[in-house]
């Protein structure tokens, strides 16, 4: 397979994942370009095509902690207000139910810190192992696991105690 198309496969996931990082739409949308633009430009320095999925967060991960270094600015909250929904076979209750756990769920995970929601992400959402979370992040596999630990009690009592809870849910 050309590494034009293997690239291209994982736009809509390096998306998400820049989605998740920045928590704004347009700059995940050029977090997104200028990942592929790098990962062309530096293509022969992929030793192993298997491994293109966590060589591109990983300079997803990169690119977005020099633009933090550079900006010193704080992340807004990612809004889902006018988000397409997929067409399901739902009822507009369930769907509406539905959508508001969505934005609980989000709203907690992108209240965690950096690290917390990087780990998490990269584990419940794109399916990666432990040792290639650390590899994308560049911190050990134990510190992945307790990264990925804290951030599943904090997310596990938000949702247990939603009295409690400081995030709004619309």
């Amino acid at each position: 397979m050309a590494l034009e198309a293997l690239l291209g496969e994982y736009v809509p996931r390096i998306y998400r994942f820049a989605l998740r990082l920045t928590q704004d739409r347009h700059e995940a949308e050029d977090l997104t370009q200028d990942t592929f633009l790098k990962a062309w430009r530096s293509r022969r320095q992929l030793r192993n095509p298997q491994a293109v999925k966590v060589w591109l967060m990983q300079i997803a991960v990169n690119l977005w902690r020099d633009r933090l270094r550079q900006k010193h600015r704080r992340l807004r909250p990612i809004s889902l207000a006018g988000e397409e929904q997929a067409a399901t076979d739902v009822s507009p209750d369930q769907a509406l139910t539905n959508q508001e756990e969505l934005h609980r769920v989000l709203a907690a995970m992108d209240a965690l810190p950096d690290r917390q929601r990087e780990v998490l992400y990269l584990h419940a959402c794109e399916g990666l192992c432990l040792a290639e979370i650390a590899e994308v992040l560049q911190i050990t596999p134990e510190a992945v696991k307790s990264s990925l630990s804290l951030a599943r009690k904090k997310m596990r009592s938000q949702w247990e105690n939603p009295c409690q809870n400081p995030f709004p849910t619309t």
